[in-house]
């Protein structure tokens, strides 16, 4: 049984829901001011899984701007979806306070890649609740909401997090995500055949066939597949992508 989870996005900046084009702060569309809405219909499409991003927390590291959506999303999703959070996680009492909160699983981004240290005492301390999430474009590592690039080759940086055994990773190919242009499935099969780490594949996805291409890969360690943009512009039946997935 196939067990690849499809997770709808929300991607939080000033207390709204939005969508930036490529990573890029200057090209964001708001699509909800109310953060419980989407998570109202994603429930009621029987999603069991939401990706919550906090976009100000991991360009600057203030969580407070997004406080109140925040609370209001897991308010809303009332233990019915699981609910995992990234965005200015870089130390552990940030961790602490975010699984305490209601988020099932904490994503460490930039501090996981500046901090190895803290990295290794955080699944120390919460293991399997702790997602990495690597975002990268030309196949370097980006950090700081995608803003600077680091010295770490992807590939390079994905043996050192199976080396760590982190448990699961998001992987994100920046320069998909936000076009719709169709996940990178070439990319995505070659890590899943390349390391033992669940993946989450996120960006590009535009449509049921998209989902398909992936769930074609036949792959038990893709455990989800993030979609955003064509969800909220009504591309991705989220309902109809749930079913073809099984879960």
């Amino acid at each position: 049984m196939n067990r690849t989870k499809i997770i709808p996005a929300i991607d939080l900046l000033g207390g709204r829901v939005v969508r930036l084009h490529q990573g890029n702060y200057a090209e964001s569309t708001v699509y909800e001011d109310r953060p419980s809405a989407p998570v109202e219909r994603f429930l009621e499409s029987g999603v069991r899984r939401i990706h919550v991003v906090d976009l100000d927390a991991a360009r600057s590291g203030d969580r407070s701007i997004n406080q109140k959506a925040r609370d209001e999303i897991v308010s809303a999703a009332r233990e019915s979806a699981e609910l995992q959070l990234g965005g200015g996680i870089r130390d552990l009492d940030t961790v602490r306070q975010v699984l305490g909160s209601g988020f099932d699983r904490a994503i460490l981004g930039t501090a996981a890649v500046k901090d190895p240290d803290f990295l290794k005492e955080a699944l120390e301390n919460f293991s399997e609740r702790i997602i990495v999430g690597v975002d990268a474009r030309d196949g370097i590592v980006r950090v700081s909401g995608w803003e600077e690039a680091s010295s770490l080759q992807t590939m390079d940086y994905f043996e050192t997090l199976e080396q760590m055994r982190v448990n699961e990773v998001i992987y994100t190919n920046i320069a998909t995500d936000g076009t719709l242009a169709g996940p990178p499935v070439e990319e995505i099969s070659e890590i899943l055949n390349r390391f033992r780490f669940r993946l989450i594949a996120s960006g590009g996805i535009s449509s049921l066939e998209d989902v398909k291409k992936l769930l074609d890969l036949e792959q038990s360690r893709l455990s989800g597949i993030i979609t955003g943009k064509a969800v909220y512009e009504g591309r991705l039946d989220l309902k109809s992508a749930v079913k073809l997935s099984g879960n």
